[in-house]
């Protein structure tokens, strides 16, 4: 998130401190998310972004542009491509070379370039889901699917509203969500305190939740896409299927914490399922060995490319 003086645009804060003022209600200041959905949505923020982390990463500002490696979606058109790597390298950054999500999280996961057996990787993002084939180092039957974290809050919202009348916000909900962080029940008591206004009302005030209700409404938002997931397996060659047995599947992103993903995955799949030990810093990690190694890439290259169409 990005925090901007209203009117003028001028960065108050980043990161964390953006995301602390959104969740306190602030109001008089502009808060964005740079990316949506996995794509850039807006420009200006993302340099604003990235800049300080760049600076800070380099430790000087240096003669020329420093190169570097960014993951993007498994499906992303030229446009957007493009629109990534001009944020990049208005930031302070030199060419950008792109990498497949999917593949930067298998790498951070831990699957290395000699790994023959194919292993769905699906990489739980807040924006997008990316799946894709690994294997031998190469990616394949990548696809974005517009389903993230985002999704299962604005479901979350919208189930309150149905059940009880009452309406909570963006933050509100997000709160619950990471506290309860379950699909498969919940291990507390009792209700939540949280924010909510009833119809017609001006303010929030105080209202309990019911805690037990939010893993099965966040289950129940799950269903689409496990779908595509196991639409996504149907439509693979079946050689790669039987290669599934065995390699399986592995979770990467932030929705690799909720707790019951992996159970659900195996469920639907019928494919062994394990979330990586690190999923949040997977895909960042998988970058950082690819920054670190770049005269392995085969294919000149191509093998770690994103696809773009």
């Amino acid at each position: 998130m990005v925090a901007f003086a209203p009117r003028t645009r001028r960065v108050i804060a980043v990161g964390q401190e953006a995301r602390r003022l959104w969740e306190r209600g602030v109001t008089d200041v502009e808060i964005v998310r740079p990316v949506r959905g996995g794509y850039v949505a807006d420009f200006d923020a993302t340099v604003a972004f990235l800049r300080p982390l760049i600076m800070r990463a380099l430790g000087r500002r240096p003669w020329f542009p420093p190169q570097t490696v960014i993951s993007c979606p498994a499906e992303i058109t030229p446009v957007q491509l493009r629109a990534l790597q001009d944020s990049v390298h208005a930031a302070g950054g030199g060419h950008a070379l792109p990498v497949s999500k999917p593949l930067a999280a298998a790498l951070g996961a831990g699957l290395t370039a000699d790994h023959e057996e194919a292993t769905l990787v699906v990489d739980l993002g807040g924006g997008a889901t990316d799946v894709g084939v690994f294997a031998g180092g190469l990616i394949t039957a990548t696809r974005t699917i517009a389903f993230g974290g985002e999704t299962l809050t604005e479901a979350l919202i919208r189930a309150v509203r149905r059940e009880s009348g009452l309406r909570i916000n963006e933050v509100t909900a997000q709160q619950v969500k990471e506290q309860i962080s379950s699909l498969n029940g919940y291990s507390g008591s009792g209700a939540l305190s949280v924010a909510a206004s009833e119809e017609g009302a001006a303010e929030p005030q105080p209202h309990d939740l019911e805690a037990a209700r939010v893993p099965e409404i966040l289950a129940r938002a799950m269903e689409p896409l496990l779908n595509e997931l196991l639409w996504t397996v149907e439509q693979l060659p079946h050689p790669i299927q039987h290669e599934l047995t065995n390699g399986g599947v592995v979770l990467t992103g932030g929705g690799a914490l909720l707790r019951g993903i992996e159970e659900m995955v195996r469920n639907t799949l019928h494919l062994p399922t394990a979330a990586a030990t690190d999923p949040v810093s997977c895909t960042i990690l998988g970058l950082e060995a690819i920054l670190r190694d770049l005269p392995s890439l085969t294919l000149n290259g191509k093998a770690f490319g994103a696809r773009v169409g």
